[in-house]
């Protein structure tokens, strides 16, 4: 039922208890591949939205995404224990899960939020700015430079009111996005991002949630206003080289794994781990 949900990256040793990723806005799993190479003996299994390379769509409730994704994580892990992890969106995702999980009986003994603004309710933006985010989302994650200025000066000449199919031809037209990429899958991936920004848009994090926090910021990030420490009470914080995007490449992402590794390690250790402790 949920097995379209879920993308594994390593079967690990068996032992200790699965990390689970969640995608960001963009709804896609392979942001954490790198991640899960880095470590050994965790099976890591990503979290991928409905409609990025599967039928159907994401709610736009976020609640809901993540009851839906709880309910996965329990029928993949026969309700024994599982860490979260979540970047960007898949942070709050991630957060509201753990809540779900303990609800259905499931010990959560660590939930990693990396470079996740905390959001409380506010206006879900105009289609305009979702595109234009989403643009520049596919091209830095693609390891495009300057991706910010490059997407803005190409989108100046798409009209207001114009079809998204016209912002699509003038990101072809100066290369921002790779030919072999159509205009359907295009379409139907923006339809998805769009969705998963008015789902965190429309959400508000539930406050009390008692278990460890670790939450991981790029050093060159923005910051918000608010922070995960005004929601729950054992929160832990630490930085890694890099910003947004560039955390998940070269001496930040050394640094992500190593720290995510030693978190592990210490909250939820396998059975081996704790025989030799």
């Amino acid at each position: 039922m949920h097995a379209d949900l879920l993308v594994p990256f390593g079967e690990g040793d068996g032992d200790a208890p699965p990390l689970y990723c969640v995608h960001s806005a963009s709804g896609s799993a392979y942001t954490y591949l790198p991640l899960a190479r880095l470590l050994a003996g965790r099976r890591v299994v990503g979290i991928e939205a409905p409609g990025y390379d599967s039928d159907g769509l994401p709610p736009t409730d976020l609640r809901e995404l993540a009851d839906r994704y709880a309910r996965a994580v329990v029928d993949d892990c026969g309700g024994r224990q599982a860490c979260l992890l979540g970047w960007s969106m898949g942070g709050s995702v991630a957060y509201a899960m753990a809540g779900r999980l303990r609800a259905l009986g499931v010990a959560v003994p660590l939930v990693v939020i990396v470079d996740a603004l905390m959001h409380h309710t506010e206006p879900v933006p105009p289609v305009r700015e979702i595109l234009t985010r989403f643009a520049i989302n596919l091209v830095t994650e693609a390891g495009g430079g300057q991706a910010e200025e490059r997407v803005i000066a190409a989108l100046r000449a798409w009209p207001p009111g114009a079809p998204v199919t016209d912002a699509w031809e003038l990101l072809y037209r100066v290369d921002l996005i790779p030919e072999d990429l159509d205009v359907e899958t295009l379409g139907r991936r923006f339809e998805v991002f769009r969705r998963n920004v008015a789902a965190l848009h429309r959400y508000a994090p539930e406050p009390g949630y008692p278990g460890p926090l670790l939450v991981i910021d790029g050093e060159d990030s923005a910051r918000g206003p608010l922070r995960w420490a005004d929601v729950a009470p054992d929160v832990r914080t630490a930085t890694v080289p890099g910003d947004h995007f560039s955390l998940w490449r070269g001496a930040g992402l050394a640094v992500l794994g190593a720290k995510v590794t030693d978190a592990l390690r210490e909250a939820c250790p396998s059975p081996a781990q704790e025989v030799r402790a």
